[in-house]
Formats: structure tokens, sequence, C-alpha cells
């Protein structure tokens, strides 16, 4: 690593400080939430570093102590981190030059925040005048100190969670934390009309089918915040909005 890509990496891993709380709240209730579930404490660790991904890992733990089949468990899994695929298209044109295998790996450690601070700080990808300039591809450094604070926070406190799941009460009101740090984590990101009227209809969809078998209510909020979404995205009326 020369010492600009050194700079560039410090500089990104020191941009995700602003969202440490957050990050820190919603793994520990992860973490806790696993390590209180039908899995074994090594289940639990392998689980956060293996998925790295909080609201999949909290949408499947109540699957997997019913034993719903794993296809319930595989879908709920895939629609509630559907938006990682619009997160990869965003990225695609910023990373495209990158073999296949690192950009999977850059894929897997890709979060809200890490996406969100890398968009921030560089709205446009580089062109191919921008890219032959920067021979040290230094946006991509600076992505990879996002994506290491968050990876390195997320792990500690998830398994902090873990551990420490025992001398917990259950009473604290661990969910009502968790939904609190998802807000936080959520509310940045509408932006836009559509998204906003996104997020009304996923709640009053899964409020409204809350009582259906295997949290299959998730699947249908989803599915219905993606429709209004993609409605809207599409209507002249919030093209002018935004």
């Amino acid at each position: 690593m020369t010492p600009a890509q050194q700079r560039e990496f410090i500089r990104g891993f020191r941009g995700m400080s602003h969202s440490a709380v957050t990050i820190v709240t919603w793994s520990v209730v992860t973490g806790i939430a696993m390590a209180k579930s039908t899995l074994t404490v090594q289940q639990a660790i392998a689980m956060s570093l293996l998925v790295y991904a909080g609201s999949a890992q909290l949408a499947a733990l109540p699957l997997i102590a019913v034993g719903a089949p794993i296809w319930v468990i595989l879908v709920t899994s895939f629609m509630v981190n559907l938006r990682f695929v619009i997160f990869s298209l965003g990225l695609q044109a910023h990373f495209s030059y990158l073999s296949t295998w690192r950009r999977i790996l850059l894929g897997y450690f890709t979060t809200d925040f890490s996406y969100l601070a890398h968009l921030r700080r560089f709205p446009k990808p580089e062109t191919k005048e921008e890219l032959a300039a920067d021979p040290e591809h230094l946006r991509l450094y600076s992505m990879i100190g996002f994506q290491s604070a968050n990876w390195i926070a997320w792990q500690i406190a998830s398994i902090t969670g873990i551990l420490l799941a025992s001398q917990i009460p259950n009473d604290w009101g661990l969910e009502f934390a968790g939904a609190v740090a998802l807000v936080v984590i959520i509310g940045p990101m509408l932006d836009r009309t559509s998204a906003k009227w996104a997020a009304v209809t996923a709640g009053a969809v899964a409020v409204m089918t809350y009582g259906i078998p295997y949290r299959l209510n998730i699947i249908l909020a989803i599915a219905a915040a993606l429709f209004v979404g993609i409605i809207l995205d599409k209507s002249p009326k919030q093209r002018v909005l935004s």
C-alpha cells in the first residue's frame, strides 16, 4: 500500500466514526438475538461472520426457531436483502475495472453505511481519463477504509452481544433498541418521494398481514414496497419532485 493509498484508507476508516454508535447498537442487538435463539454460540458467531447482514439474520432467526422450510428462510433473507442488489448496481460503475473475485469480496463487505458514505463522497464514477490519471485507485482504498471500519465495529459488537447475552435480562427491551437502530439507518435513505411512500407501504402491509405463518408478511411488505417504489419512480410527477 502506497502512502497515498494509506491516507485514503485512513480517511475512509475515520469517516465511519459518525455512524459507529448506530452500527454498534444494531450489531449488539443482533448478536444478543442470535444467542437467545436456537443457535449455539458457535453457530451464532459463524452466522455473524458469514452472513454479515443484520436485518436478514433477524428475519431468519424466528423462521429457524419454528422449523420453517429452508426455501422460506432463503426467500425471506433474499427479499430482506434486495436493497443490496440496488447497492451493487450503484457501485458497479465505480468498480467495474476490478477483477471478478475482487468485486465479489467488495460486495461481501458492502453495507448500507459504506455504500452511502462512498456515494456521498464520490457521487459520480471516474471517467476513463480520471482512471488513467489515478493508477493507485485511491477511491477504492477510501471504500476499503469505510468497509473495514464498518466490518470491525460490527463483528466486535455482534460477538460481544453473543458472548454476553446470558448476562442480559430478557426485559431490557432489546427489540425496541433494534427497531430504533433500524430507523436511524433507514431514515437518511428516504430522500425521495418514492422511497418515503415505499416505506409507508411496507409498514402498512407488514402490520395488516402480521398474523400469517412463517413471517411471510415481511415478503409481502417488501414486494408491495418495491411495486410502489418502481411505479412512483417512473412517474413524471416523481421526477419533478426529485
